[in-house]
């Protein structure tokens, strides 16, 4: 910021103060960008080597090719996938922080898929779409997002430009076990399950739950509460 300020007394005299105030806001918005993204990074980077580690692709990958290969998918000639996974941002009192995992919590700002591939020289330098699908409980893609990349030779970490929104917003049906489809030119490539978990504030919710008034068993009460569409 000194530098800046140094720019600006230097160059005032031929600046108009719109101008410089201008200036000044330019550069404070350029350093909250640049604090923000390197958590993302860092995530994102931490993803990469953990793939690079390992020739046959981490075992997220090898699970989410093999439940692609039990249905008689036969995998892309040219690139490889070498991971798959989920990127959760969680806001705490240290700020927005992020973590992959397989395990998602209700309370969780958001979560995004995340893909690598290994393009070799037959599968690179070319432009692909990759589409994510994110299937809830009940069958149905709550998340739905497609880009166009461009293939490098060599490792290509990947992920779509925005989330699923969670905090607390999905219905008590779509929590449990959810599945990550991931394709590439339209071929399935990638299916990996993982688990949305109710929130804090579900589980006392349940854990506290009464009975109705009047029920004289619990074989009563369920059906009472099949009878009115109530699921708790």
């Amino acid at each position: 910021m000194a530098t800046l300020a140094g720019i600006v007394l230097l160059g005032g005299q031929g600046l108009g103060l719109p101008v410089m105030l201008a200036t000044v806001l330019a550069f404070v918005a350029a350093i909250g960008l640049v604090a923000f993204r390197p958590a993302f990074d860092r995530v994102r980077a931490q993803a990469s080597a953990a793939a690079s580690n390992r020739p046959s692709g981490t075992q997220a990958a090898q699970e989410a090719t093999q439940r692609v290969r039990a249905r008689g998918v036969i995998p892309s000639v040219g690139v490889k996938l070498a991971d798959v996974g989920l990127i959760v941002s969680e806001t705490t009192s240290d700020g927005v922080t992020f973590r992959r995992t397989r395990e998602v919590d209700h309370d969780d700002d958001g979560v995004r898929p995340y893909v690598q591939f290994n393009a070799d020289a037959l599968g690179a330098e070319r432009r692909a779409v990759v589409r994510y699908e994110m299937i809830d409980p009940t069958g149905e893609p709550a998340f739905v997002h497609e880009d166009v990349v461009y293939l490098q030779l060599g490792e290509n970490t990947l992920h779509p430009t925005r989330h699923l929104p969670l905090a607390g917003g999905l219905d008590t049906q779509q929590l449990g076990r959810w599945d990550l489809h991931v394709y590439l030119d339209g071929e399935l490539v990638g299916m990996l399950n993982f688990a949305v978990t109710p929130s804090d504030e579900e589980r006392r919710s349940r854990l506290t739950g009464r009975a109705e008034p009047g029920a004289t068993s619990f074989e009563d009460l369920l059906r009472r509460g099949s009878g009115s569409g109530d699921n708790r």
